[in-house]
C-alpha cells in the first residue's frame, strides 16, 4: 500500500492523474499480481499516452484551424481533383516540417485548399509540433493594430516562432508596399529558422511577383518561399457546390 505522504508528492508534482490511476490500480488484483516493472511500465505508459492525448487537444485548440477537425483521412480524392495521395499522406508524416521546407496549395475559390491545409496543420499536431492559422486579411489588419497601441512585438512573434503556419487567402489581394514589409518580416524570421509555412492561393507562383509590388522586396520574399516548397494544385469545382447538390 502506498502511503499519503506519496500521494501528496505526487500531487504537488502535478501528478495527479498518475496518483489517481495508482489508487484505482491497487484494488485491482489482476493488477496486484504483475511484477513491480510490469506495474511501472502499465502505469507509465498511461501517463504517458494522457500527457501525449491532452497536448494533441492544446497545440489543435490554439491552433485555431478554419477547419477544426480537417482530417487527411477525410480528404475526397475524387479523379477531377487531381490530388496525389502519396504525397499528401507523406506531408502528413511532417517530414517536410523537420526539414524546414514550405507546402504551397493552390487552386481556384471553393476547390478545398483551406480544408487541405488545415487537415495537414492537424497532422501535425498530432506529431506535437505547434501550428496556427491566419487569413492574411485578417492578420494584416492585427498587425496595423497592434502598431498603434504599442502591441506589435508581442503579436508578431508567434507567427515568426510557430513551427508551422498556416496562411490562407495568400496574394487574394496584391500586397501594398507596407503589406509586404510586414509579411517579409515574418518570412525572414521563419526562413532564418527554418520553420515550414503553409499558403493557400488562387494563383500560380508564376503571378505572385507581379502581386507583391514586382521590386526586390517582393522578390527577396519570394525568394524565401518559392524554392523550398511543395506544390499541390487542387482541379475540379467547388467542393461547397458539390456538398450543396448533395444536400
Amino acid at each position: 500500500m502506498i502511503n499519503q505522504t506519496t500521494m501528496n508528492q505526487l500531487h504537488e508534482m502535478h501528478l495527479s492523474y498518475l496518483a489517481k490511476d495508482i489508487r484505482e490500480r491497487i484494488d485491482d488484483k489482476s493488477f496486484m499480481e504483475l511484477s513491480f516493472e510490469d506495474q511501472l511500465t502499465m502505469l507509465v505508459d498511461r501517463e504517458w499516452h494522457r500527457r501525449k492525448s491532452r497536448r494533441i487537444t492544446d497545440l489543435t485548440r490554439d491552433a485555431s484551424f478554419c477547419y477544426k477537425n480537417a482530417s487527411v483521412t477525410d480528404i475526397d480524392y475524387l479523379p477531377e481533383r487531381s490530388l496525389d495521395r502519396r504525397l499528401i499522406n507523406e506531408l502528413a508524416c511532417c517530414g517536410y516540417i523537420a526539414n524546414g521546407q514550405n507546402v504551397i496549395v493552390m487552386g481556384a475559390t471553393g476547390v478545398g485548399k483551406t480544408y487541405l491545409a488545415c487537415a495537414l496543420g492537424t497532422a501535425a499536431c498530432r506529431e506535437r509540433y505547434s501550428a496556427r492559422y491566419a487569413r492574411i486579411p485578417d492578420l494584416l489588419e492585427e498587425l496595423s493594430f497592434a502598431h498603434s497601441d504599442g502591441s506589435y512585438r508581442n503579436i508578431i512573434q508567434p507567427y515568426r516562432k510557430v513551427r508551422l503556419l498556416i496562411l490562407d487567402e495568400w496574394l487574394l489581394r496584391p500586397f501594398s508596399a507596407d503589406a509586404a514589409k510586414e509579411i517579409f518580416e515574418i518570412m525572414e524570421c521563419r526562413s532564418v529558422g527554418r520553420l515550414s509555412t503553409i499558403f493557400c492561393s488562387q494563383f500560380d507562383t508564376t503571378e505572385w511577383l507581379e502581386r507583391t509590388c514586382n521590386d526586390l522586396l517582393g522578390e527577396s520574399l519570394l525568394d524565401r518561399i518559392v524554392h523550398c516548397s511543395y506544390k499541390i494544385v487542387v482541379s475540379g469545382e467547388s467542393m461547397r457546390k458539390r456538398r450543396g447538390l448533395k444536400d
